[in-house]
């Protein structure tokens, strides 16, 4: 499992004359291939999805017209003007089309960029050492070629060390522990250039003022609305990283990757009738809740705009969310409600749920281990603990002809943005239709993207019971 591609350095890369194709280790990708979003980084004049020559060209088209005060000439050219200010010194000039240059040439000192939430950020492009929080932004670093350049992750990623990285690479990250409540004092010894963060939630202010000579960074992973690219945070992530880490092409062409098997299956989704999708409730193996404790009433139910809400909809089923009224939640958050599970089964039958799916985060954000929830994912091999869960899961009077899965938290809280999760999923809910999509070629392609050589998911791991 130590046998592991590092660095782009080392992946064989292929172009087919006149074609536009490269290879990654593998897997060939288009790199002419566009991706519907405007990329919210400053030099993106032209409002499509990459900062090129086309952009520069146009500043100065720009620039040009303004000066001769042609204002025909002015409203032809269709410029973002808040994004051509590249430098974002508040006047669009010569030197924004400079700048331009410099981030295409891949020698600009500083990228400009809005951030996960919106915030205008000031980026060295000058990195050497990276920290991570949480399992995404881990994963997108490695999918860009930067494992060399991590030297602190929280507890959570540590603990998959083994997987993600080589021995001497091990060698050199530091635990963070709990990021949630992280330990400024620790964190300001690894001299970070940049520390990539899990949310945007309340703490990322306090973050960036207590993290010291340190681009603190949230991306936007953790919303990824990949039914809804054009609006996806996390599409607009990781093409940002892509600037940021000096891996343009690498960040398209795994955007591009995920959103082609996304195509491909919502594809699939729209050729079924909506009355024939199977109702799937996205919900927790988690204590305190139903499926685990015999003593609660109450389930998690996962919206639309979460990856696990998103899956459903890629995998053709419709998400028991949708029929339940408003007064069925006991509690509602942004990403899930609670509701009593007797609300989904109840006398008149109006809601009947064909599959269940239950969440599973074993270590924590915070550092915790969530006690009861079974060993899995990338480094467990022996499903003991899963099977014993299971046996909870599915010995409870309401619980009859439903089918239920255990899923690995890695789907919702890794670097896939739910496409990954939507695969397993259709092959389980959808069988027939979904039968031309292979989840497990499809992670082993992902895994792949990790740099990650030696490792067979059909032989390797414990990602969703029972297994597909």
């Amino acid at each position: 499992m130590n046998s592991k591609v590092v660095a782009l350095a080392v992946v064989v890369i292929l172009i087919a004359a006149g074609a536009g194709i490269v290879v990654y280790n593998g897997l060939k990708h288009d790199t002419d291939k566009t991706i519907d979003v405007n990329l919210e980084t400053f030099g993106n004049a032209d409002k499509d999805d990459r900062i090129s020559e086309n952009d520069a060209v146009m500043i100065e088209k720009y620039i040009a017209a303004v000066e001769a005060g042609d204002s025909e000439a002015i409203s032809e050219i269709d410029i973002s003007t808040t994004f051509a200010d590249a430098n974002l010194d508040g006047s669009i000039n010569t030197e924004d089309a400079a700048q331009v240059r410099a981030i295409v040439a891949g020698t600009a000192d500083n990228i400009w960029m809005l951030d996960g939430v919106g915030n205008e950020r000031k980026i060295s492009t000058d990195i050497s050492r990276i920290g991570c929080e949480y399992f995404s932004n881990t994963e997108l670093c490695l999918i860009l070629g930067q494992a060399d350049k991590i030297v602190a992750v929280d507890n959570a990623p540590y603990l998959y060390s083994d997987f993600y990285f080589t021995e001497s690479q091990q060698s050199n990250i530091t635990n963070m522990f709990n990021c949630n409540k992280p330990d400024y004092d620790l964190i300001n010894t690894l001299n970070l250039d940049t520390y990539l963060l899990f949310s945007g939630s309340a703490s990322y202010e306090a973050k960036q003022e207590k993290i010291i000579d340190c681009d603190v960074i949230y991306l936007g992973l953790y919303n990824p609305d990949l039914t809804n690219t054009e609006k996806s945070s996390f599409v607009q992530g990781v093409l940002k990283a892509g600037y940021i880490f000096g891996a343009v092409d690498r960040a398209e062409d795994y955007i591009n990757w995920l959103i082609d098997y996304r195509d491909e299956m919502l594809d699939i989704a729209d050729s079924i009738d909506d009355s024939d999708k199977p109702v799937v409730c996205m919900s927790n193996y988690t204590s305190g809740q139903y499926f685990m404790d015999d003593d609660s009433n109450l389930i998690s139910v996962y919206r639309t705009n979460d990856p696990l809400g998103q899956a459903v909809t890629l995998a053709g089923g419709t998400n028991v969310i949708e029929l339940l009224s408003d007064s069925s939640f006991v509690t509602s958050g942004s990403y899930a409600v609670k509701v009593q599970i007797d609300s989904i089964f109840n006398d008149d039958e109006s809601v009947e749920v064909d599959y269940f799916f239950l969440h599973m985060v074993k270590y924590t954000y915070g550092a915790t281990v969530n006690s009861g929830v079974p060993d899995h994912g990338y480094l467990t091999t022996d499903d003991s603990e899963m099977a014993a869960a299971y046996a909870i899961a599915t010995d409870h009077s309401l619980i009859t002809d439903e089918k239920i899965s255990l899923i690995a938290g890695d789907f919702r809280n890794g670097c896939t943005g739910g496409v990954l999760l939507a695969a397993y999923m259709g092959s389980v809910i959808n069988a027939e239709a979904y039968s031309d999509i292979d989840p497990i070629a499809m992670h082993n392609e992902y895994v792949k993207w990790l740099g990650i050589e030696d490792y067979d998911v059909s032989e390797d791991g414990l990602l969703i019971y029972p297994s597909v």
